[in-house]
């Protein structure tokens, strides 16, 4: 497989050695470039996809991320080597740095927006609703849009953030904000009526303390392996509540408050979307990334990486390497469809 080394950025340096065929891209097929502070962009999803025969290939964002909402047709998705299949009517919601490609069905309707982290902060909430309704969609991934209701709200929304950007006025901006806003409270909506998840009321600053904490442990295990993170990393809750001059018992309260899971499943979660980025995009032995994610023993890695993934490391990079793109079978992982 050729290889070619990714645009140099602060979460991938050139050091780490080459990554395997992942472009960053700013929009698909554009050459990335630092985002513009409080970025927000929209789209058809003909406008990208026509031009490539319904395939977006394997690339990242650094710096933003995207929803991409299927009103008509069906597509296959890649998130850090895992596949996954959706119909409409769905969002499908790629953070930042994950690696990522689109299969769609000829034909298929929707939009992808794009938007940097900041776009969406300081909107002004008794709850922080805004902000806390992002959160929870980075960890879900996947909405299904349950009803007419939800369908049409969506669309209304979109329609006018389509609208209000093609339109040059004063105060567009905020406009735009303000709507986003609204369709991730939509959305947020409909995840908070899916059955089982519970909709409790949450404490307050439990959303200002997730998303610190979230964004503190993606960039120090993101980081891992690039750059001159060569060495051992430890990621206890411990560690990262010191660093957030917080407690343990703070982030657990904050993390089950936001997204009902332990503040140690965001830490293993991270750690194993790692592991798979270098094991699929890098040419490091299985050895050196266990090493790396601050495993003494790398058969306690592979008793890690076999829980989650259901295969050991090097089976797992054997086998997506010899299928190739968008045709592997999905396996199984913490992210799931709400079924309509």
């Amino acid at each position: 497989m050729r290889t070619e080394e990714l645009p140099s950025d602060p979460a991938s340096a050139s050091s780490a050695g080459p990554i395997l065929n992942v472009p960053a891209y700013f929009l698909y097929g554009e050459d990335w470039t630092q985002a513009i502070f409080g970025f927000f962009h929209i789209e058809a999803l003909s406008v990208r996809n026509v031009p490539n025969k319904w395939r977006i290939g394997l690339h990242r964002h650094p710096d933003f991320d995207q929803l991409s909402i299927l009103f008509s047709g069906r597509c296959r998705f890649e998130h850090d080597g895992q596949e996954f299949a959706v119909e409409a009517r769905s969002c499908v919601y790629t953070p930042a740095n994950v690696v990522h490609q689109f299969a769609y069905e000829p034909g298929s309707t929707g939009f992808v927006i794009s938007v940097s982290s900041d776009f969406a902060a300081g909107l002004p909430s008794v709850e922080d609703a805004a902000n806390t309704a992002l959160l929870r969609l980075a960890t879900q991934r996947i909405v299904s849009l349950p009803s007419e209701t939800a369908v049409g709200a969506t669309r209304s929304l979109i329609d006018l953030l389509v609208d209000k950007t093609a339109r040059v006025h004063r105060y567009r901006r905020d406009t735009l904000r303000y709507l986003f806003g609204a369709l991730l409270l939509e959305l947020d909506t409909t995840l908070a009526d899916a059955p089982g998840e519970d909709s409790a009321r949450m404490s307050s600053g439990a959303p200002g303390l997730f998303r610190r904490y979230r964004d503190l442990v993606l960039a120090t295990i993101g980081a891992i392996g690039f750059g001159d993170l060569n060495r051992p990393q430890g990621h206890a809750v411990e560690t990262f509540a010191a660093r957030l001059s917080t407690t343990p018992y703070a982030l657990n309260a904050a993390c089950q408050s936001v997204c009902g899971c332990p503040a140690r499943e965001l830490v293993q979660t991270a750690v194993l979307e790692q592991a798979t980025r270098l094991l699929l995009y890098t040419d490091r032995p299985v050895k050196d990334i266990s090493f790396l994610l601050g495993y003494s023993h790398a058969s306690h890695f592979a008793r890690f990486f076999k829980q989650r993934r259901g295969t050991t490391p090097e089976a797992f990079r054997s086998k997506v390497v010899d299928a190739g793109p968008c045709v592997r079978e999905p396996q199984a992982t913490r992210l799931q469809v709400i079924e309509r």
